[in-house]
């Protein structure tokens, strides 16, 4: 019994009492040891995978892009990174190929309406799931950048074809592997775009460089459409462009932006220093256009828009807008009526009427401009000098500019209200009313000219009407005009005191006083104040004026009113 007394005591001593674990009798060495092996088999087994795939991915990347587009495209790259530790793969001097000979192969309900053709300086895809992008065809990464893309897109149909094809929904029309993919951020920096006629690179449209945006969120999946808070199945498309250009391809102009900023979220779009450039002088320009015909030269400090509904633009196809603003501008418009008429129908261009031809619906509810300053000149044959007529400190607003029928039907007018300095000093109030629907083109505009010096039209009536105020003294100018694009009524009061003008001749490069005539025209012809006697009631000139189709819009205006005051002030056509 001793003994095993002894023994029992003996056990409990040595297994009923554990040792106490502590930090120190950790082996963090073997741990340390361990880890790291793992952790280095691991980078290993990467790196030999990226490898393998460095070798494989490219010819499975062009193999891919071949067989999915049906023989249509091809890619070709300089050279392919493959990273499966980071899960990146980057491209450079990329070029995405059509073959048009292909095309013309297609059978023509099924061939696309367009080709494109894209290079890029690089195209980097991170935080992508190589292996599930491989084996499972789903691309789903953290971005993708495109940096400096130029793509060519190609009409390859004569005519406009709305078929079947081209009436599924969006989604329908991705290719497989892109269905259901998820990115994080697509980004586009330093794009050059450019339309063409199918192949041909002399049948060019105007080009576009320098465009950069982000489609933030990106799903594309079929639900994305149903989602309120998605555009495009993006969460949000933001643009911050700088320097951006465009050049049309006439080369008669170039378009510049300073900057481009916009994001569908929020509905706003913003503009800085827009600016309109001819590239070449007015004379020059204009026997370059080789016809009569405006030369623009414009400057937009700021063109900003709010509201606009992203939404409803991709659910309906309606482009609905609360607010346009125009600040801080100076519009030049010159034309040399020493040329032969254009033989154009410029009149097309009026403003509801190039707004009626736009295929995408359109309702503004507000366009505002502040401190606009307008000029317009006109070379005269007969006197061999321009005159200009222009407007400075031009504010206003236009309400309901829209292209909708829908809209028309709740209002078809379109309406707006300015108030301006005539020649920069005189001030002047003016209405505009536009017919929205009117297939002619039709508005009516009245207004309102301060107290002036009547000199001050001698910039106009010297060239224009080979006339010259000597003295006088302007009251006030009313007037009121109906019109459309092929001409105008207008009834013109201008109240005037001690007129007197005298006629020109062209001398050489100079205009000369008809001593005689002019004599006879104060005289006889020329009222020299109106009205004509104290308690008299003042006169009023009614006039037609007929709208050539090659001349513009603010043309007509302009000359509705000229011809009214000539008539007031009894100025003879010479």
């Amino acid at each position: 019994m001793e003994l095993f007394r002894g023994f029992r005591v003996d056990m409990r001593k040595r297994s009923y009492m554990p040792q106490k674990v502590t930090l120190q009798n950790i082996n963090w060495k073997k741990i340390l040891i361990w880890t790291g092996s793992i952790v280095a088999a691991l980078i290993l087994l990467l790196f030999i995978g990226g490898v393998i795939l460095q070798n494989k991915l490219p010819e499975m990347l062009k193999s891919r892009v071949y067989s999915s587009s049906d023989s249509l495209y091809r890619i070709e790259f300089a050279d392919m990174d493959v990273s499966l530790l980071v899960g990146s793969v980057q491209l450079e001097q990329v070029h995405l190929i059509p073959d048009t000979a292909v095309f013309s192969a297609i059978e023509a309900q099924d061939a696309p309406a367009n080709l494109i053709d894209l290079k890029s300086a690089s195209v980097r895809i991170s935080g992508v799931n190589v292996l599930k992008l491989i084996f499972s065809k789903r691309l789903n990464a953290s971005s993708l950048t495109i940096d400096q893309p130029d793509i060519v897109l190609m009409n390859m149909l004569d005519t406009v074809r709305v078929d079947t094809a081209e009436k599924k929904a969006l989604y329908a029309r991705l290719p497989e592997f892109l269905k259901e993919a998820q990115l994080g951020v697509v980004r586009v920096s330093d794009l050059s775009y450019v339309e063409q006629k199918k192949a041909d690179t002399t049948q060019r449209k105007g080009q576009w460089n320098g465009l950069t945006f982000a489609f933030e969120r990106v799903a594309l999946d079929s639900l994305s459409p149903q989602d309120s808070n998605s555009f495009w199945f993006c969460q949000d498309i933001r643009m911050d462009s700088r320097n951006v250009r465009f050049a049309s391809a006439d080369g008669m102009y170039e378009f510049s932006m300073g900057a481009i900023r916009a994001s569908v979220r929020s509905g706003d779009f913003s503009v800085i220093d827009f600016k309109v450039i001819p590239q070449y002088p007015e004379i020059e320009f204009s026997r370059r256009l080789g016809k009569q015909g405006d030369r623009y030269n414009f400057v937009f400090a700021k063109i900003g828009a709010s509201g606009i509904n992203f939404k409803a633009l991709e659910t309906t196809g309606k482009l609905d807008v609360s607010g346009i603003t125009l600040e801080d501008a100076e519009l030049r418009i010159f034309n040399n009526k020493s040329l032969p008429p254009g033989g154009g129908i410029v009149t097309r261009n009026f403003p509801h009427l190039a707004l009626q031809r736009l295929d995408l619906p359109v309702v503004v509810d507000t366009l505002s401009l502040k401190n606009l300053a307008v000029y317009y000149k006109e070379l005269n044959p007969d006197s061999g000098k321009p005159g200009t007529v222009f407007f400075t400190q031009l504010y206003g607003s236009l309400h309901n500019i829209s292209n909708d029928s829908t809209q028309w039907k709740v209002d078809p007018w379109g309406k707006s209200t300015f108030k301006t300095n005539f020649m920069g000093k005189v001030p002047l109030d003016v209405s505009i009313n536009f017919l929205l629907p009117d297939q002619d083109g039709a508005f009516n505009y009245s207004g309102t000219l301060g107290a002036s010096d009547a000199r001050l039209f001698n910039e106009l009536l010297e060239p224009l009407a080979l006339a010259r105020v000597e003295s006088g003294k302007m009251q006030k100018l009313t007037f009121s005009v109906k019109a459309n694009r092929f001409g105008s009524t207008a009834n013109v009061q201008m109240l005037y005191s001690d007129l007197k003008v005298n006629l020109l001749k062209k001398d050489g490069s100079v205009l000369k006083k008809k001593g005689l005539l002019s004599f006879l025209a104060n005289t006889f012809v020329v009222k020299n104040s109106n009205p004509r006697k104290a308690g008299e009631a003042p006169l009023r000139a009614d006039v037609k004026h007929e709208h050539p189709q090659d001349r513009s819009f603010f043309n007509l205006m302009w000359k509705s009113i000229f011809t009214g005051i000539k008539d007031n002030l009894g100025i003879p056509d010479l």
